[in-house]
């Protein structure tokens, strides 16, 4: 916040703190000197406008010293977008972003805004380009599938939009704007078709749930995990045995597995607050990771000293961890091997919340229970399967037709 000091010629002093520098604080100064003629309040507003200008651009490091403020701040916007990215936002999302979400924001800048927009002054920048950049990913855009279809979906443009407008709100946060752009309620987006919940009915989830009976230990505990439990493939991929409380039946849910190409697959927190959670498990799972654990044992113990003891449930022959893509392709040659209706392994997660909800057990302990950060998330579940909606027509029609009897309290 910037220090004001009237003085004896009638202007101010207006100064600011910039940090500390080997224990010292680093501190800018300026005159400000109000319009001629100016009541005491205009005088009070437009001092604190340009002091809030003044400590922009010093925070920005867009100040020069005995630079005038209104040259440097015209300046600050005449920073060209392919800089400012380079320069300020990279650094800012690494700080603050997972390694495959800075790596898909950066692609996004190397391979559209920056050939399309890098050249243009941050002032210059309207919500036109936002809209003609929407325009071309939904429209034009090559698709990566390699199809000659021309645009891509729906949500894909919106994702990549997202990063345009962020790109715009930091430089906002530096101080190189004086307002957001991009924000204008002219914009519009591609509609989106509601998507379907790709999820088993309760038929074909006892169906996958049979099938793993005649599977390894190892197979079945990892799948049990998706479709009992809800948990995320990374979450599986990432747990310890000191995570499981087998006489509390807990499995406690603190860390997740991700990997960036090129580099050895690691650990990092779960993707929001939410994650961090302690999920209750039934006999069933209990016996299932007793089953593997034991089986763990003997081929921790063939392995000898090239066993790598780091304590993770699902590992190969020498107790690695296992590759966060090792649960998708299980799950896909269980259900090619049985016969069932092929789901993506995150398909067993939404039979999970839909099961879960279709019970009657309530949307906050559902989104307790999967991790999810809102429980407008949870939501998705409320969909009903068909055999739900035929049932509730048939009851409408014979509480309707005086077959059934309306209970009254």
């Amino acid at each position: 916040m910037a220090y004001y000091q009237k003085r004896k010629n009638g202007s101010y002093l207006v100064r600011v703190s910039n940090g500390f520098v080997n224990g010292k604080q680093v501190q800018y100064s300026t005159i400000y000197h109000p319009e001629p003629g100016a009541t005491k309040p205009e005088i009070e507003s437009s001092l604190h406008e340009f002091g809030n200008r003044f400590e922009r651009c010093v925070k920005s490091g867009g100040y020069v010293p005995g630079i005038n403020l209104h040259g440097v701040t015209s300046r600050e916007g005449e920073m060209l977008l392919c800089d400012f990215i380079e320069e300020k936002y990279y650094p800012k999302i690494e700080q603050k972003l997972s390694s495959n979400t800075v790596r898909f924001y950066k692609s996004v800048c190397q391979s559209f805004l920056i050939p399309s927009f890098g050249r243009m002054r941050l002032c210059d920048i309207t919500y036109h380009e936002l809209q003609q950049f929407i325009d071309y990913l939904a429209y034009s855009a090559p698709r990566k599938d390699g199809s000659e279809a021309k645009g891509l979906s729906p949500g894909s443009a919106k994702r990549y939009a997202t990063v345009f407008r962020s790109i715009i709100t930091e430089a906002c946060r530096y101080g190189y704007l004086e307002n957001n752009s991009l924000r204008h309620e002219s914009i519009t987006y591609p509609k989106q078709q509601p998507s379907t919940l790709e999820a088993y009915t309760a038929e074909e989830a006892a169906e996958f749930m049979k099938a793993l009976e005649t599977e390894a230990p190892m197979i079945r505990a990892m799948l049990m995990l998706a479709l009992v439990l809800g948990l995320r493939r990374a979450e599986i991929v990432a747990l310890k045995w000191e995570d499981v409380d087998f006489v509390k039946k807990t499995v406690d849910i603190n860390k997740s597995a991700y990997k960036v190409k090129g580099q050895p697959q690691d650990l990092k927190d779960p993707k929001s607050r939410h994650g961090f959670r302690k999920i209750c498990f039934s006999d069933s799972v209990c016996k299932a990771l007793t089953d593997w654990k034991n089986e763990q044992a003997v081929m921790k113990e063939n392995a000898g000293i090239q066993w790598n003891d780091a304590g993770f449930i699902f590992t190969n022959s020498y107790g690695d961890m296992v590759s966060v893509y090792t649960p998708s392709d299980i799950c896909a040659t269980v259900q090619k091997k049985h016969g069932l209706r092929h789901l993506k392994l995150h398909g067993l997660r939404h039979t999970c919340g839909s099961l879960l909800m279709s019970m009657g057990t309530d949307a906050e302990t559902v989104r307790d229970i999967l991790g999810h950060d809102s429980v407008r998330t949870t939501d998705i579940y409320l969909h009903p399967y068909e055999r739900n909606k035929r049932n509730a027509a048939c009851m409408m029609e014979a509480l309707l037709g005086g077959q059934i009897a309306v209970q009254n309290d």
